[in-house]
């Protein structure tokens, strides 16, 4: 199986560097540019399947992938990591290192912990794998499950910093399964 990973493209909140999470949010005009700058990459390559996240700025970046020709299916299972306590906050505002450390998967009062959010996020490609074994499928999700994936991929470091990676709006990540 053939698993293409996409972020949304660029929000208002995104661009105001604060911590997103499941708010619900639209695309900005730089965004549209960027999904149509994906939709362009995946032109040539054969795509049976879109899966998006619920949330309104992976819907629209999915749908423009899409173009009206690939098939576009929506999940829960693909919402961003739930930043309880600390959504809308500024990212500076909080201990970004402990906060996605691996090892040290700090319980907060509401905030998904990182190794729930890796374990959600694995299980969500285990599901893909079993369901669509011989097919190329394009994920749209947001930054902290694309992340955690690009960890299960390349390997968790010693540390357990998972902060380090940084994932751009409308980044494709590309993995065989």
């Amino acid at each position: 199986m053939k698993v293409y990973i996409v972020r949304h493209g660029e929000t208002m909140e995104n661009a105001s560097n604060c911590l997103v999470g499941r708010i619900n949010s639209s695309l900005t005009e730089e965004g549209i540019r960027q999904a149509k700058q994906v939709r362009d990459y995946f032109k040539d390559k054969n795509i049976d399947l879109i899966i998006s996240s619920t949330l309104d700025r992976c819907k629209q970046t999915a749908e423009i992938i899409s173009d009206g020709k690939i098939e576009v299916r929506y999940t829960d299972k693909l919402l961003g990591r739930d930043h309880g306590e600390f959504t809308g906050a500024p990212r500076d505002s909080i201990n970004y290192d402990e906060y996605w450390n691996y090892y040290k998967n700090i319980k907060y009062e509401r905030a998904e912990s990182v190794k729930d959010l890796y374990d959600r996020a694995v299980k969500v490609l285990t599901d893909l794998k079993k369901d669509y074994d011989d097919k190329s499928i394009v994920v749209v999700t947001h930054s902290g499950i694309i992340r955690v994936l690009y960890y299960y991929f390349n390997g968790i470091p010693k540390d357990g910093a998972l902060g380090e990676v940084t994932i751009k709006n409308c980044g494709v990540y590309e993995y065989d399964l």
